[in-house]
């Protein structure tokens, strides 16, 4: 079986959500615990560069995220590989992401989310189930087309709108297979991967199997589209499901190959 080495979306404890335990320390040791070599942290940004940033937001910039480098200099981490991103928001003002190219090429990767509705989204938009499928629709097309599109690496828990008032698979249900195909066509087309979070992936086989997740994640692969690994970990219990991976790996077939090129370990 395919062996995972990578996680490509960490938070530390520069992200305001994370928890003070989520230090570079706790990741070379949990990375090294389950045979990680590569990991990608992401904490959340958005670019001073750009208007409109929510309060919460606004300490999150650039120069705030970029010195988790002192703290990778400072740590022993032989034979793990980081790479510095971030996960940027989604700019609904502006129809695009929320960092200017001129941030975007000094990080190693991007992945942006069209799923925190819970930041993003008016909330009368979360009924009918179907206004909110729309709104993660845009979304995903706005992301994907945007000035600083050849810079993201991959939509992280693609349409798994987070923090949502009832289950997220109900939004899901609401698109057609067609649109996600059309969707996924064209994030392939852009280089662009879909996010596998293993904690989406630890219900009992035949429910995973039947779910509207697994759905999506079947059109994502026939439409060509290359995968990333992400736990979305904010603290020292964000591992907790790894082997939840190798659950969706196992039921999609998923192969070397199959991972963004940029997951691959030297």
């Amino acid at each position: 079986m395919l062996k995972l080495e990578h996680d490509f979306h960490v938070h530390t404890h520069l992200s305001s959500c994370a928890k003070d335990s989520a230090t570079i320390e706790h990741y070379v040791a949990k990375a090294r615990e389950l045979g990680i070599r590569k990991l990608g942290l992401a904490d959340h940004m958005w670019d001073s560069a750009v208007s409109g940033a929510p309060k919460w937001y606004v300490p999150q910039n650039f120069e705030h995220i970029s010195t988790i480098r002192e703290e990778i200099a400072a740590t022993e981490h032989e034979g793990i590989e980081f790479l510095v991103g971030c996960e940027c928001e989604y700019d609904r003002i502006h129809e695009g992401v929320a960092i200017s190219e001129a941030v975007a090429e000094q990080l190693d990767f991007l992945i942006v989310p069209n799923s925190h509705t819970h930041i993003t989204m008016p909330k009368d938009l979360y009924e009918p189930h179907r206004a909110h499928a729309e709104y993660m629709l845009k979304a995903f097309y706005d992301i994907i087309n945007s000035p600083v599109a050849k810079y993201v690496t991959a939509i992280p828990h693609p349409f798994m709108a987070v923090c949502c008032p009832y289950p997220n698979a109900q939004a899901i249900a609401e698109i057609t297979d067609d649109e996600f195909k059309r969707c996924f066509d064209a994030a392939a087309n852009k280089g662009i991967a879909m996010e596998i979070n293993p904690n989406h992936f630890r219900h009992p086989l035949p429910a995973i199997y039947e779910s509207q997740i697994m759905r999506m994640y079947r059109i994502i692969r026939e439409s060509g589209c290359k995968f990333t690994l992400g736990t979305d970990s904010h603290s020292d219990t964000g591992h907790d499901q790894w082997r939840n991976a190798y659950v969706a790996i196992g039921l999609l077939g998923l192969k070397e190959d199959d991972f963004h090129p940029l997951t691959r370990v030297r």
